[in-house]
């Protein structure tokens, strides 16, 4: 799926090089050569990049295919292979190429590399053992790739995990949980819409799944969205503090950027939380890989706008949570968790939870107020109030409300307040 950032991306680069033909060679040097150097990759060091880098015999015949590019890790074993493309190519041509260069390489070494096929326009990031190729919004840092290579060789299944029960100790918060893994490990899907009805303990049930994740080693940079402030101080003092008191956490901040030692703490930490306002501020400043897994709360009102670019901009597996009933959820929101029609990953709705006694069942109290039996009639008004009309320019013999037009063409203030 092209997601509304890469499409918006696209679109742009398009409109300004549509006029630009470049070579391959023209590519690398006028493209890919700064997106690298933009994801922290030092191009004078070939202890870190390699240019051109034979492979020998990648195709079983004496011959000596070239990569376009190595990423190395510090031992010299070979972390990515970038596959380039001339700009007015499918990057994904490559794809039979750098998976022979891949295959080849992991004959020398004790890992497959992964792979990034590129056109100066696309980037598509491909994980051969796991994934199929994706778009992606930059290439990956070092750092990023290093951390992806060790999840990679030292994960095992979510669902293999015992859940720890002292976060969460009901049935259906389990069950979540392993509808969740199943569909990120059987299904390969990399999005999730966990709809849980209020009261229902949405919190400790994604406390108790990132705990499942960080135990099976599936991640270690998770970050928390929420659209509003007091979600996100939740978060940090109901959530990790309470759950995961072990676990370094921090707030994001647009100053913490410019702040070398916030900075280095933000960097440092494992968890993470935010508003998405202010991370679509700074969103870019960011690299697609900082995250593993991204939780946005209330997530039916994260996908729109521009906020559907910051989500869409990490390259993270994401949960998206929520406790508006399904049926009222719009049909983007279950497109961009990647549902099965309008059925969510996971759904505790609220007459399952009164059904199985975590909920109370409530009753409609219906009442009216005077005004709303009667309405506002000019007539109706004492002096003193038909004085106050007249001193406002008001006729009071001109009104005449039915009850049925409160709120309609009437609007009580103080009312609204206490409501």
């Amino acid at each position: 799926m092209i997601f509304l950032f890469l499409k918006k991306r696209y679109d742009l680069f398009k409109s300004l090089m549509s006029f630009q033909n470049f070579s391959e060679t023209q590519t690398r040097y006028n493209l890919i050569d700064p997106q690298l150097e933009k994801a922290g990759w030092n191009l004078t060091d070939r202890r870190m990049v390699g240019f051109e880098v034979p492979v020998i015999n990648y195709d079983k015949i004496p011959y000596s295919g070239y990569t376009d590019y190595c990423l190395y890790r510090q031992n010299g074993e070979v972390l990515a292979v970038i596959e380039a493309k001339r700009t007015q190519r499918d990057a994904r041509v490559g794809k039979e190429q750098v998976f022979k260069y891949i295959t080849e390489i992991e004959k020398k070494q004790s890992f497959r590399p992964f792979a990034f096929m590129a056109n100066g326009e696309d980037i598509w990031f491909w994980d051969s053992d796991k994934y199929p190729e994706r778009l992606v919004a930059a290439f990956f840092s070092f750092e990023n790739l290093e951390r992806k290579l060790f999840l990679k060789q030292n994960n095992v299944q979510v669902g293999s995990v015992k859940i720890n029960n002292r976060i969460v100790d009901r049935a259906y918060q389990a069950e979540a949980i392993r509808r969740i893994s199943e569909a990120i490990e059987l299904k390969n899907k990399r999005k999730a819409l966990l709809v849980m009805a209020t009261g229902t303990g949405k919190t400790c049930t994604i406390m108790a799944m990132i705990d499942v994740f960080l135990r099976s080693k599936n991640a270690q940079k998770v970050l928390f969205l929420a659209d509003r402030d007091s979600l996100v101080s939740q978060a940090m003092s109901d959530g990790f503090k309470v759950f995961l008191p072990d676990e370094s956490r921090h707030r994001i901040r647009t100053s913490d950027l410019d702040d070398p030692e916030e900075y280095q703490k933000l960097k440092a930490a494992r968890m993470l939380v935010s508003t998405i306002q202010t991370l679509e501020i700074c969103f870019e400043k960011f690299n697609p890989a900082d995250f593993d897994l991204i939780i946005s709360d209330e997530c039916h009102r994260s996908i729109y706008n521009k906020f559907t670019d910051v989500l869409a901009y990490f390259d993270a597996v994401q949960v998206g949570l929520t406790a508006t009933p399904a049926g009222f959820i719009d049909r983007n929101t279950f497109r961009f968790f990647e549902c099965d029609g309008h059925a969510p990953t996971y759904l505790y709705d609220f007459d399952t939870a009164v059904r199985e006694g975590y909920l109370a069942d409530f009753n409609v109290f219906a009442a009216q107020t005077h005004f709303q039996r009667k309405g506002i009639k000019g007539v109706d008004l004492s002096e003193e109030e038909k004085e106050i009309l007249i001193e406002r320019g008001i006729d009071p013999e001109n009104i005449n409300f039915e009850g049925t037009d409160l709120e309609k063409k009437v609007t009580n203030r103080d009312t609204l307040a206490k409501q």
